[in-house]
């Protein structure tokens, strides 16, 4: 079985005129390529739709999960393909990757259920490999009936899954629309983590933080909230050797420091709003 027959791509969308072109273009070895849009005001229907691929639409209810429009994706849009590939507008399959995904799509024999890719960072030109400890894996390639997504912002596959690695990178340009994207998108994350923080202070439940690979690791962070901007530009800077990638490096690191301030702020404001206090 050839891999245009047994693998479709899904791009999740929302206001992504200007790079999901790119996305598609890297999808061509794919028999089907399906922008999936949660409600664009722009023209990405347009400019997907020219570039070849389908475009089907789907707003989901408040507050958006990733995890929740890739199940949706699944279970909804008729993917009659054996292993289902997803990527976002801002990431490029390259070619050694394109060939790998080509020859298991193509193996009768695969045993997994899923697996998970790593990115290339890319930020102002520069791939960020020490800074964003690479490889870091993402699941992204989930055989189609045979595994779901679990998980809210930071999602994951379900428990039970036999969950594989590919190590042929893809290229994530996580900051092609520019800062302000960038700082509105982490705000969302950052108050979905406050939320889930205070959650398991509360309620004494570790499982309130989610059930990834890295719970241990989300748990001490939630324990020791107010350390965490300080514990996480060591990380990325200094422990994972970032500091030898330039200025740039830097200047991710303290962009990733303001995150985890905007998280605290917002752990800080929640509680004073739910005991009635003034901010």
């Amino acid at each position: 079985m050839s891999c245009t027959h047994s693998l479709t791509a899904v791009i999740l969308t929302k206001n992504e005129e200007g790079q999901v072109t790119r996305a598609i273009e890297s999808l061509r070895f794919c028999r089907r390529i399906i922008v999936l849009d949660s409600g664009s005001t722009d023209s990405t229907q347009l400019v997907a739709e020219a570039a070849g691929a389908e475009f089907v639409v789907h707003v989901p209810e408040p507050p958006f999960r990733i995890s929740q429009q890739r199940n949706w994706a699944l279970a909804h849009l008729e993917i009659d393909t054996e292993w289902v590939l997803y990527l976002d507008a801002d990431e490029v399959v390259p070619e050694a990757l394109a060939k790998r995904l080509t020859g298991l799509a193509a193996d009768e024999n695969v045993a997994l259920d899923a697996y998970e890719l790593t990115p290339r960072y890319l930020f102002w030109g520069k791939w960020l490999r020490r800074t964003q400890g690479y490889p870091n894996w993402h699941p992204r390639l989930v055989r189609h009936g045979r595994a779901d997504f679990a998980g809210g912002v930071w999602e994951h596959f379900t428990e039970g899954t036999r969950v594989g690695k590919i190590y042929e990178p893809y290229d994530h340009y996580a900051n092609s629309k520019g800062l302000r994207d960038w700082l509105d998108r982490h705000y969302r994350y950052a108050a979905w983590d406050a939320e889930r923080i205070i959650d398991a202070l509360e309620s004494g439940n570790p499982d309130a933080l989610g059930t990834t690979r890295k719970r241990w690791l989300r748990r001490l962070a939630a324990r020791f909230w107010p350390l965490r901007p300080f514990a996480r530009f060591l990380q990325m800077y200094i422990f994972r050797l970032g500091f030898l990638e330039g200025w740039t490096a830097f200047n991710f690191c303290l962009l990733y420091f303001c995150y985890e301030v905007m998280t605290i702020n917002l752990i800080v404001e929640n509680r004073r709003r739910r005991a009635g206090k003034d901010l």
